[in-house]
């Protein structure tokens, strides 16, 4: 992929406190509120989410017939540019079928499906209009986008990497006024179904997964901005009839055909009845807990969002793998913009994880369970408790 201009700077748990103050951390911050506030309302438009995805034995899944809100897409080039970038990435994985033979995970051809990542997006972003430095920076975070290359694994983290990515990148392009919310459905979209194929087709194993007691073996930000999808817009208008199923009723079967195609927390849940068997309560007991407890749909996206705020962007075993440049997201304090300091790299000879845990040279922690704690549920705790952090100021 060329030489990144990125460097590790989260070592220890130690650095997390560095990180919190960042500039870096307050732009994806920032980054995430605008995407929620953009999709609020919103439907993916028809056609971005494959039904095939979310199939089992050649079932169909519906999509709503219900009147929708979106019309047909006519999207910024920024946004045209990013959806063929994934569809050209769809189709490499048409170019490298699975490698015969059975593995718990992880299919091999997989990594020759990276490498050809590598090459196209090194490609694809170098013929853009964008400085060098920060098109290799944009490099960097689309490719680690879709799971570790060495690992053969996906999770938070890398779903991490796609928000940061197409953040920095509407960034680049001063598109963040210009796109919409159904825009930014369509790439979350087309992404989220590239990457669950992956998952499917190469047998990828969920990068450090509480198992039954996390919110999903691979995805969190997938239900954050389907949650948004059930909360209108502050001040808009009605524009017709728009169908939001109760919370409470959001896992039975006629919602799920219903809105798979439209919504992507719906359309989550139908990937894990797909890839899933036996009762629904026993292999996904949190987003059960959510459906039986709660009753407002603004209610399940704050407790998301806090929920993110400590299990994605909180964890060392999560974030130790962001790594940090001098363009886009910068290891610099949010206020005083003064370098941070770090701790220094863990000996290579130390008894850390080997092969296939090492990244770029330098070794990170396995995000195995002794390493990871479970977050209460947020969306149970009273009022008064905290808030994820809603910064409006553009860092």
């Amino acid at each position: 992929m060329g030489q990144d201009l990125q460097t590790k700077k989260i070592f220890e748990a130690t650095d997390l406190v560095q990180f919190r103050s960042s500039l870096a951390l307050a732009k994806l911050r920032w980054t995430i509120q605008a995407f929620i506030a953009k999709v609020k309302g919103k439907d993916v438009p028809t056609g971005y989410l494959d039904s095939s995805i979310v199939t089992r034995d050649g079932r169909a899944v519906a999509v709503s017939v219900l009147p929708s809100n979106s019309a047909e897409p006519s999207f910024y080039q920024a946004v045209t540019e990013v959806l063929a970038i994934l569809l050209a990435l769809n189709r490499l994985v048409d170019d490298t079928p699975p490698i015969a033979g059975r593995r718990r995970f992880g299919n091999m051809a997989c990594r020759d499906w990276h490498s050809k990542l590598e090459v196209y997006v090194r490609d694809a972003l170098g013929k853009s209009a964008l400085p060098v430095d920060v098109a290799t920076e944009l490099q960097h975070y689309l490719c680690q986008s879709f799971g570790l290359k060495l690992r053969l694994d996906y999770g938070s983290g890398h779903e991490l990497n796609f928000l940061a990515f197409l953040g920095a990148y509407l960034e680049q392009f001063h598109a963040w006024d210009r796109v919409g919310g159904t825009e930014v459905l369509a790439v979350f979209a087309r992404y989220y179904d590239l990457v669950r194929r992956l998952i499917v087709d190469y047998n990828l194993e969920p990068a450090g997964s509480h198992g039954v007691w996390g919110l999903d073996d691979h995805f969190h930000f997938m239900y954050i901005l389907g949650a948004a999808q059930f909360n209108a817009s502050e001040g808009a208008s009605g524009n017709g009839y728009r169908f939001i199923p109760p919370v409470l009723q959001a896992l039975g079967p006629a919602v799920v055909e219903q809105c798979a195609g439209s919504n992507l927390y719906i359309n989550a849940v139908a990937f894990i009845l797909r890839i899933k068997t036996g009762p629904f309560h026993e292999h996904s007991p949190m987003i059960y807990d959510i459906h039986r407890s709660v009753v407002l749909w603004s209610k399940v996206l704050l407790g998301l969002q806090k929920m993110y705020e400590v299990e994605v962007l909180g964890k060392f075993p999560v974030v130790q793998h962001f790594y940090f440049g001098k363009k886009l997201y910068l290891w610099v304090d949010d206020k005083t913009r003064a370098p941070l300091a770090t701790s220094a790299s863990p000996d290579p000879g130390s008894s850390q994880e080997t092969l296939p845990g090492i990244i770029n040279g330098i070794q990170g922690t396995k995000t195995a369970a002794q390493n990871v704690s479970l977050t209460n549920k947020p969306w149970t705790t009273s009022p008064n408790a905290s808030q994820p952090r809603k910064d409006r100021r553009r860092p």
